[in-house]
């Protein structure tokens, strides 16, 4: 087992490793800032396969406006995740472009209160540590 990572308890094999993130983090889409933060989290799942991390942001660092949808699936390391569309500061909007886990199980906590957005659909930049 992977130390300091949360495993599915029915599945040692699924597991997640959630990391504070040093670097501040902006999320863009069509050239609108959707996030910026510096408290984000990385988090990197390895389940059927190793997926490509994702990045969570408090919801206080979200400049966008998110409204939830009927969209929910569920996890078993994290719970059940709700979808939101996100409208940019033009109106444009997005379909189901963000997910959070608004109530996650409790192993998965420190995930509550953070909004992830659909890597394929926004650029995603992180700042490099000054030296």
């Amino acid at each position: 087992m992977i130390e300091n990572a949360i495993h599915n308890p029915d599945r040692p094999q699924h597991f997640m490793q959630v990391d504070a993130m040093e670097q501040k983090i902006h999320v863009m889409r069509g050239g609108q800032k959707i996030a910026e933060s510096s408290n984000a989290l990385r988090l990197q799942e390895v389940g059927r396969k190793i997926y490509p991390p994702q990045y969570y942001i408090p919801r206080s660092d979200i400049v966008a406006t998110l409204k939830k949808t009927e969209k929910s699936t569920y996890c078993p390391l994290k719970g059940q995740a709700s979808y939101f569309d996100v409208t940019g500061a033009d109106q444009s909007i997005a379909s189901e472009l963000a997910w959070s886990y608004e109530q996650p199980l409790e192993f998965a906590g420190l995930i509550a209160d953070y909004v992830a957005f659909d890597p394929r659909r926004v650029t995603i930049t992180i700042e490099a540590n000054e030296a």
